[in-house]
C-alpha cells in the first residue's frame, strides 16, 4: 500500500509539473506570436466603441501607431517610447511607456482582444467605461 501511495504521489507531482511547464510555454508562444503580428506595421484606428457609442475613422485622417521590431513605438500624436507584450491573469496586454511631444512621460496598458496579421482589437477601461479600439493595416 505504501508503494502505491508513493507511486501515486510521484505521478501526481510529475503531471502537475508537466501542466505548469506546458502552460508557461503556451504563454511564451502567445507573447512571441503577438510580437510577430505587431512588429513593423502601421496600425490605423478604424473604429472606437465606448459602451454603445461607435465612432468611425474610416476614410479620415486618423490615429495610427507603429510597433517597431526593436520594441520601440511611435504614434500619430507624437508619443514615442517602448512597448512590451505581457500576459497578466490570462490576458495578453500591450504595455507602452512613452514620452509626449512636450517630453512628459506617459504609460498605458491595452488588453488584446484579438490579434492577427491585418487586424488588431484592443480595449481599456477608464471611469467604469470600456473602450474597444479596432485597428487594421493598410
Amino acid at each position: 500500500m505504501n508503494l502505491i501511495s508513493s507511486i501515486s504521489k510521484s505521478v501526481l507531482l510529475f503531471t502537475t509539473l508537466i501542466v505548469i511547464a506546458c502552460n508557461k510555454d503556451n504563454a511564451n508562444d502567445e507573447i512571441t506570436l503577438s510580437y510577430q503580428y505587431l512588429a513593423d506595421k502601421t496600425w490605423y484606428l478604424d473604429y472606437a466603441q465606448t459602451d454603445n457609442l461607435i465612432k468611425t475613422y474610416i476614410g479620415q485622417s486618423t490615429y495610427y501607431i507603429n510597433f517597431i521590431k526593436n520594441r520601440k513605438t511611435i504614434d500619430s500624436d507624437g508619443f514615442s517610447g517602448t512597448y512590451s507584450v505581457e500576459k497578466n491573469n490570462d490576458q495578453l496586454q500591450i504595455h507602452v511607456q512613452a514620452i509626449t511631444k512636450q517630453l512628459n512621460p506617459i504609460e498605458y496598458i491595452y488588453n488584446i482582444e484579438s490579434i492577427g496579421s491585418k487586424h488588431l482589437i484592443l480595449n481599456y477601461t477608464t471611469g467604469g467605461s470600456k473602450t474597444t479600439l479596432f485597428y487594421s493595416i493598410k
